[in-house]
C-alpha cells in the first residue's frame, strides 16, 4: 500500500513537473500557421464567386485581376478587406445579388482577417532603375483608387500635379503602410507598392 502511494505521488510530481517546464520552455511551441494572402485569399477572390472582378468588360465593378493579361491586382483586394470582413460574418455581397463564398472560403478569409497584417510578403516585385507617375504610378492609381466609392467618383481625382501637390500625405500613407494620411481613411497596400511609391517620392516625383 504504502508502495503504491509512494509511486501514485512520485507520478505526480513528474506530471506537475513536465506541465510546468512545458509551460516556460515555449521554443518548441510552434506558432500556428498563418492564411497566406497571395497562395490561399488571392486565388479565392480571383475566381468562383468573384468572377465579375476578374475581367476587364464589366468596368462597373473593382477588378481583382485581368485574365487577359494574367495580372493580379494586390492593393484592389487588400483595399477592400473591411467589406470582405462584412460580408463573411453574416453580411452579403456587396454588390447585392446571390453571389456567396463557400463555407471553406469564408473560414480562410475570416483567420486571415484575424491575423491583423495582410501577411504580404511583397514577393514578385522587383524595383529598379527611374520610377515615373506614368509608367509606375498611374497603373496602380487607376487599378487601387479609382472607382464610384473613390478618387474619380465621390472622392477628387487625382493626377500628376495633384499628387505631387500633396507629397506630404503620400510620404504619410507609404511610410505607414497606408494607416495615416489618407484623407479617406486607413489602406491596405501592398509592400510592393508601398515601396515605389516610396522610390518615386525619394526620386523626385518624376513624371
Amino acid at each position: 500500500m504504502k508502495k503504491n502511494i509512494t509511486i501514485a505521488a512520485l507520478a505526480t510530481t513528474m506530471m506537475v513537473y513536465l506541465l510546468s517546464s512545458c509551460y516556460k520552455n515555449r521554443t518548441d511551441i510552434q506558432e500556428l500557421p498563418r492564411v497566406s494572402f497571395r497562395n490561399e485569399v488571392v486565388p479565392i477572390v480571383t475566381s468562383g464567386a468573384c468572377g465579375c472582378h476578374n475581367t476587364s468588360v464589366n468596368v462597373r465593378a473593382v477588378l481583382f485581376s485581368d485574365q487577359r493579361t494574367n495580372t493580379i491586382f494586390y492593393d484592389a483586394i487588400l483595399a477592400r478587406r473591411g467589406q470582405f470582413e462584412t460580408w463573411v460574418n453574416g453580411g452579403s455581397h456587396p454588390g447585392g445579388g446571390q453571389i456567396d463564398f463557400t463555407a471553406s472560403e469564408k473560414n480562410i478569409i475570416k483567420k486571415w482577417i484575424a491575423q491583423g497584417d495582410p501577411y504580404d510578403d511583397g514577393s514578385g516585385c522587383t524595383i529598379s532603375g527611374t520610377l515615373t507617375y506614368t509608367n509606375d504610378i498611374l497603373p496602380i492609381y487607376n487599378t487601387s483608387c479609382k472607382g464610384g466609392t473613390c478618387h474619380g467618383g465621390i472622392a477628387v481625382a487625382l493626377d500628376y500635379n495633384k499628387m505631387v501637390a500633396t507629397k506630404s500625405s503620400l510620404t504619410a500613407i507609404a511610410n505607414s503602410g497606408g494607416s495615416t494620411g489618407h484623407p479617406g481613411g486607413t489602406l491596405s497596400l501592398s509592400t510592393c507598392t508601398i515601396n515605389k511609391f516610396k522610390t518615386w517620392i525619394n526620386q523626385g516625383q518624376p513624371q
